[in-house]
């Protein structure tokens, strides 16, 4: 017995304006979501980084209390810490082109 292939049912105009719809509104109900876990994962790594940092200055405020090693450690973290936040706070600079020298100068 052969088996026939279904082909799908042709929709209207108007049906398919109703399934974009629908589609579209699934869409901004995800692209809502997507940002709601953007931003509370970017929350989260601001308020880790802030107890980092926080308890990198309590170790800085008394050196004496721990070692020279963790001490010099810490100091590296923080400058590495601030140096990557400046950085990432410049703006961009935009790409220039070199334009090549005549060899006649």
């Amino acid at each position: 017995m052969e088996e026939k292939t279904q082909q799908p049912k042709k929709l209207s105009y108007d049906e398919l304006k109703a399934k974009f719809g629908e589609l579209y509104q699934q869409y901004q109900k995800l692209a809502g979501e997507y940002q709601k876990a953007l931003a509370a994962l970017q929350e989260r790594d601001f308020n880790y980084m802030s107890f980092f940092l926080s308890m990198l200055f309590k170790v800085m405020e008394h050196p004496e209390m721990y070692d020279a090693e963790f001490v010099s450690w810490t100091a590296e973290n923080i400058q590495a810490a601030l140096k990557s936040f400046a950085e990432s706070q410049k703006p961009e600079e935009p790409v220039k082109e070199e334009t090549p020298k005549d060899e006649a100068e």
